[in-house]
This record gives structure tokens, sequence and C-alpha cells, in this order.
């Protein structure tokens, strides 16, 4: 083989596992043509095919070895962030499903509520809802993958350390989706510590403490 067509024959792969990292968080993006098309424009944009599973640069020249590892790298690291358009949309979901449990009680809520928290911080909570004689602040928890997860629970600890003051008389609850098993037992914990933790799936004990 001539040494011109062994550099047409190099290419650099990523080996499929920007794609695997997808798959494992249960993102097919060939059936979302939005998510497809962010694929493409990615691709386009740095150069790099896809061949399959795999995200693939060919090497014109070993000159341009360095600058080709740059922008495949790039474009893993953009394809892979698609995961976080899920993550959204989960969060998007449940939320509206913890909607319809407080409609169910026919309780006056308020949705996105901004309280004063710890040295004068504000924090929004999902929802701000009146029982009967107990206001709740509710923030809500779900997740699709691990990392999403201990990232999120992270979150709602911060915002409830913050509430968890004398001045703040709500109750403060967290409902966190228990439908996938993903959320660190040390993030349980600290949620307990600062807040009442309820599974969503125990949807009578939600509609008791709102409804206080």
């Amino acid at each position: 083989m001539e040494e011109n067509d062994l550099f047409r024959a190099l290419r650099l792969s990523d080996l499929g596992q920007t794609m695997s990292w997808l798959f494992d968080a249960q993102i097919k993006p060939w059936l979302s043509p939005k998510r497809k098309g962010l694929i493409d424009d990615v691709l386009r944009l740095h150069g790099v095919e896809q061949d399959g599973g795999q995200l693939v640069l060919r090497l014109p020249d070993l000159e341009g070895l360095v600058p080709a590892i740059v922008s495949l790298g790039q474009s893993c690291v953009r394809v892979a962030d698609l995961v976080f358009t899920k993550r959204s949309a989960m969060v998007a979901a449940f939320t509206e499903q913890v909607e319809e449990v407080l409609t169910d009680v026919e309780i006056p809520y308020e949705q996105n509520a901004e309280l004063e928290g710890r040295y004068g911080n504000v924090v929004r909570v999902d929802f701000l809802a009146q029982g009967r004689s107990t206001k709740s602040a509710i923030l809500t928890l779900s997740s699709g993958n691990p990392s999403a997860a201990h990232v999120a629970a992270t979150e709602v600890f911060r915002r409830f350390y913050d509430l968890k003051i004398p001045s703040r008389q709500e109750q403060l609850i967290t409902i966190f989706d228990d439908r996938a098993d993903v959320y660190r037992a040390e993030d349980i914990e600290r949620l307990q510590d600062v807040s009442q933790l309820v599974p969503f799936s125990d949807r009578q004990t939600l509609r008791d403490l709102v409804a206080a």
C-alpha cells in the first residue's frame, strides 16, 4: 500500500462509547427528529461521521492528528450532552404529575413560588400549597440515571437547607419519583434530615400531608 493510501485508511473512532452512554440513559437519538438533527449539526461542524454506532473522523495525514483528536472529543461531549434533554423532559413531566395530585386534593397552591431563606437568599420551590392549617413548600426530585439524580438531589438539599430556619413556618416536603432506583442512600438520608421525604407512589401520604 502506498503512503497516501495508508493515510486515507487511517481514522479516529470513539468505538461506540458515546452512543452507549446515551443508550444507558435510555435515549435513542434516531427516534427523535430533533435529537437526530442536533447530532447531525454537531458532526457537520466538526467534520465527524457516524458509522453505525461509532463516531468517526478520517485522518488525512499525521500532521492533523492533534486537531483531529480535539474535534472528535468535542463531538463526543456534545452528542453525549443529549442526555440532559431527557432529564429536562422527565423533570417537567414529573412536576405536572405532582400538580395533578395537588389539584385532586382541591387546595390552593402557587407554582414556582419564591421564599426568603437563610442569609436572605431567595429560594424557589416547585409548589407552595395551602392546606387546612399548614403551608407546604414542595420540591420534586426525578431523574433517569444515577449521576443526574445525585446532582438533582444535592440541589434539593441545598434549597431546603436554606429554608430550614425558624422564621419560615412551612413544612418542607420532597416528593421523589420512585419508579427508578437511581438515588444514592446518602442523598436520601440528607433529604430526610431537611424535609419530609415522600415517594410519589405513596399518593395517600402525599395527599394527607399537603391537606393538613
